[in-house]
């Protein structure tokens, strides 16, 4: 949106642009997605086919364009260096979540996708988790007996290795799925004749959204570049 406003309302005042991105995960989209969420405070902000800010803004990736899940959106948000240079496994949660996901299919079948917050994901327990994020979902409750029984079964160990192995080789898509809503906001700018570079400005480790946007108003545009 900051590139398409400034670009677009300023016209020939525009001189440059230095962007940094931000908060993919919230990104409006000019078509919805089976996996968004159907329900929350950003719902109305995810999907917006008239307006002139959603991706793609770019006459290219207009023509073949490429929308994103909200899982993608979410994984484009992640911390792939810190993640690697820290060598720390992910939260706990992370095993809550995918058991409690068992759960609810086994309990209440399909279920349109919902958030369960931070509560749940602070819970220092399964059982607290489970407990909280019923609460969230405004489900009934389920026993005690039931929820153990799911930790019980799947608490080998075995589960939580090849979930945190998957964790591991999806990070290694971040970059991948930042650089294309960053390539469309590039060639957006080259589209109304901005000179655009992506250049790497930030350690990835203290700021993962270490790559700016820099973009300065020519006569002649060539085509776009990729720094370091």
């Amino acid at each position: 949106a900051v590139v398409s406003t400034q670009s677009g309302h300023y016209g020939r005042e525009l001189k440059s642009i230095v962007a940094v991105g931000c908060c993919y995960h919230l990104i409006t989209q000019k078509e919805r997605t089976q996996s968004y969420m159907t329900d929350g405070p950003h719902k109305k902000q995810l999907c917006d086919p008239n307006s002139i800010h959603a991706y793609p803004i770019s006459k290219y990736l207009q023509q073949y364009p490429l929308y994103f899940t909200r899982n993608a959106l979410n994984l484009a948000s992640q911390a792939p260096e810190r993640m690697s240079t820290s060598r720390s496994l992910p939260a706990k949660n992370l095993f809550y979540r995918a058991v409690f996901h068992v759960l609810l299919q086994d309990e209440f079948g399909s279920l349109p996708a919902r958030n369960v917050g931070h509560s749940a994901s602070a819970a220092p327990d399964f059982f607290r988790y489970c407990k909280t994020a019923l609460k969230k979902l405004k489900l009934c409750d389920v026993s005690d007996p039931v929820i153990q029984s799911y930790y019980e079964r799947f608490n080998d160990g075995t589960v939580e290795r090849q979930l945190y192995a998957f964790h591991q080789l999806r990070i290694l898509l971040t970059r991948v799925i930042e650089s294309l809503i960053l390539i469309d906001r590039m060639l957006f700018l080259h589209d109304n004749e901005i000179e655009p570079s992506i250049l790497g400005l930030f350690d990835p480790v203290v700021s993962p959204r270490c790559y700016v946007l820099v973009a300065e108003k020519l006569r002649h545009c060539t085509m776009p570049t990729f720094g370091k």
